[in-house]
């Protein structure tokens, strides 16, 4: 009876903490996006979805153009006060700083005009936050950062954007897509594909490395790349982001690790990852992303992890 009863408690003992990280997951307020890498802060309104697009399409990078409307577009919104004819008011404030910290930009409410008469619930849906950036207004800065406000008029509650930005010359084409799709992969992860296709994605945290055994790594194995091959994903840029519970940048001086197998004859790659994202005997939460774009920047992975 001794074995089949140790064995209920560890299955137990497995469930619990699988229901935990599950309701951690579920409970995230803040977060990075991929592609973008825009933090989103949510202080009582909350969306389920955050894109950055241009002309209807979804942009690849952080980098926006000048003299041009950007949307950013938000699905399943909630958190607004109603009031007594069911009606919500909301604000939306833009701000781009230089890279000093200087004010280029401040409008305190994009919605000034267009949501006067505020909106009601059918409208959160989908939401779209519209503003652009003047050439005048960068005054030679081709850089800076960007952040996005979405406020409760009647209330105090708020969903917060920040995302550090290069702003593209006049004429430049800016990577965009409208055919990026999520690679599926286990809960908490959120990998984003484009121009490429993958069957899953495993993620996991492996303490076991000896290259710097100190560290623990967050590991990636993405299965069957189709549409490069090997040359091409060696010849692709690649980088890792590491943050810690505030979304603050923690910088990381040990080296990513990457081992791709597949055929010559054909385009199909299995591509596994090591990134290296705290000492082993810090037990803390991270948030960490990896980006692998072709040297085109038509095709992307872009992954976020909390881990």
């Amino acid at each position: 009876m001794k074995t089949p009863l140790m064995s209920c408690k560890r299955l137990f003992t497995l469930m619990a903490a699988m229901l935990l990280f599950a309701q951690m997951s579920v409970a995230q307020k803040n977060g990075v996006l991929p592609l973008s890498g825009m933090k989103f802060f949510q202080e009582g309104i909350e969306t389920g979805a955050i894109e950055i697009k241009i002309d209807g399409a979804q942009l690849l990078s952080n980098r926006l153009p000048l003299n041009k409307e950007i949307e950013i577009r938000l699905e399943q919104l909630n958190g607004f006060t109603l009031n007594n004819s069911k009606t919500m008011y909301a604000g939306a404030e833009v701000i781009v700083l230089s890279p000093r910290g200087e004010m280029l930009m401040n409008n305190p409410n994009v919605f000034l005009k267009s949501y006067s008469n505020g909106f009601y619930a059918k409208d959160l849906n989908t939401f779209s936050i519209k503003f652009g950036v003047g050439v005048d207004i960068m005054k030679g800065n081709y850089g800076g950062t960007l952040k996005v406000r979405l406020y409760d008029l009647k209330g105090k509650n708020q969903l917060r954007l920040e995302i550090p930005v290069s702003f593209a010359k006049p004429g430049e084409l800016i990577p965009a897509s409208r055919n990026a799709k999520n690679i599926k992969a286990n809960m908490g992860v959120n990998g984003i594909i484009n121009g490429l296709q993958a069957k899953d994605m495993l993620v996991h945290v492996d303490t076991t490395i000896r290259v710097s055994p100190k560290m623990a790594y967050t590991s990636m194995d993405i299965s069957n790349i189709e549409g490069s091959s090997l040359s091409e994903i060696f010849s692709g840029k690649e980088t890792f982001w590491v943050y810690d519970s505030e979304l603050n940048e923690v910088k990381i001086t040990d080296i990513l690790l990457k081992k791709v197998k597949g055929a010559m004859e054909n385009n199909t790659v299995n591509c596994t990852l090591k990134i290296p994202y705290r000492l082993k005997n810090n037990k803390k939460l991270y948030t960490v992303r990896y980006r692998w774009e072709s040297p085109d920047r038509s095709q992307v992975i872009d992954v976020v992890v909390k881990n």
